[in-house]
């Protein structure tokens, strides 16, 4: 007989921390939890088990939106970690009411079934432990590429691209002032103006970036790549499209900041004159300097959510990180306001664009077409 009444999230938790629930016969399981979910470690896979929460633009509420998510973060993972993501589970009761993993009598929840990755194959745990080259990343560097030319293209006109991303910064600045006193708002005010300035400084290398725009990954962390075997890269963002729409550049340059955040600046570089060696694109640092400060600032207000969830009750180390995240964000942006001279873009920026413009007219005067198509590009790369 049935029972009529759903499960607590207590139990399922006690469930899921308890080994005999699983079918690889583990004798241990270690929980993590995070903002948004809850991973359980066999000794062989990872189980997880999203949140109901609601978090901007994430709505996990409903059991049926949590199905949706486990099945996106599914399809989406199996791009860059194809071995990994194995299936979608469900986490059901059968007609006597006990838990089960699997099918049964009725669904109470979803998780995301994983190959579990050995820790010290880890970026992360690599970095923390000694250093690496440029050399031993090139694998990792040569399989992004490669997804970046397959990834669905998104391209955005120049002004629509810059102003996206000062909505972004905007955006940033408001969600950290809610936190008031707790944060350091003359920091908060000061990475906001610096990057706004940025962003008018480079507004035409930025917004010939706008072209390049492709669905990616949208968190590109070292605790997420996985050097191997096997090779991959691993809990993209699934929750949010646009967090995925950005400049291929921009996630690697959100790479090369969280490298040079765990003390390795030299390969944080040596990554990014690689990546444009591979790419055959000379970004100027500028911008790769701006991208830097913009995810930095983006962390630091991903940081600051853990203040108002209960789940974390000591807020001191996310004051902390949001803090040191921000400082990294204004640094950044001071570096791309120096570097943002005319001579350093019309170096790597502007004479590209001008070769591609001037063979494009050529194009068409050999081929009897009219000019107002240059002149329309010319005139998107006029941001107001």
């Amino acid at each position: 007989m049935q029972r009529s009444g759903r499960p607590s999230l207590e139990r399922k938790l006690a469930f899921l921390r308890d080994p005999l629930s699983y079918a690889d016969r583990t004798v241990r399981i270690e929980t993590i939890e995070t903002h948004f979910a809850w991973v359980f470690l066999t000794a062989r896979h990872a189980y997880k088990l999203k949140k109901a929460l609601r978090q901007a633009v994430m709505d996990y509420r409903a059991r049926a939106a949590r199905r949706t998510g486990c099945r996106e973060e599914l399809r989406l993972n199996r791009r860059l970690a194809p071995s990994v993501y194995l299936a979608v589970v469900p986490l059901s009761t059968d007609r006597s009411g006990a838990l089960k993993l699997g099918p049964g009598a009725r669904v109470e929840d979803w998780l995301v079934k994983m190959r579990r990755l050995p820790a010290e194959k880890m970026l992360d745990w690599v970095l923390t432990r000694g250093t690496i080259t440029t050399t031993r990343l090139e694998p990792l560097l040569r399989r992004l590429a490669g997804f970046y030319r397959r990834a669905r293209r998104h391209p955005m006109d120049g002004a629509s691209y810059v102003h996206r991303l000062r909505r972004q910064i905007t955006a940033n600045r408001r969600t950290l002032r809610r936190f008031g006193a707790r944060l350091q708002q003359g920091l908060v005010e000061s990475v906001a103006d610096a990057q706004l300035e940025c962003a008018a400084r480079l507004r035409t290398a930025l917004a010939l970036r706008g072209a390049r725009v492709v669905e990616g990954h949208g968190d590109l962390r070292p605790e997420h790549v996985c050097l191997g075997p096997p090779l991959c890269v691993i809990d993209c963002v699934e929750f949010d499209r646009d967090l995925r729409l950005l400049d291929p550049y921009e996630e690697m340059a959100f790479l090369a900041l969280e490298i040079e955040r765990l003390g390795h600046r030299d390969l944080a570089k040596g990554l990014v004159r690689r990546a444009r060696v591979l790419d055959s694109e000379d970004v100027p640092d500028a911008v790769v300097h701006f991208y830097m400060s913009h995810r930095a600032a983006t962390r630091a207000r991903l940081a600051a959510w853990h203040l108002d969830d209960p789940q974390f009750p000591d807020p001191r180390p996310w004051i902390a990180r949001t803090h040191s995240y921000l400082r990294d964000a204004l640094r950044y942006a001071r570096r791309a306001r120096r570097l943002a001279s005319p001579a350093e873009l019309q170096i790597r920026g502007w004479p590209a664009f001008e070769q591609g413009r001037k063979r494009r007219a050529a194009h068409d005067s050999r081929h009897g077409l009219r000019k107002e198509r240059s002149d329309r590009q010319d005139r998107e790369l006029r941001v107001p």
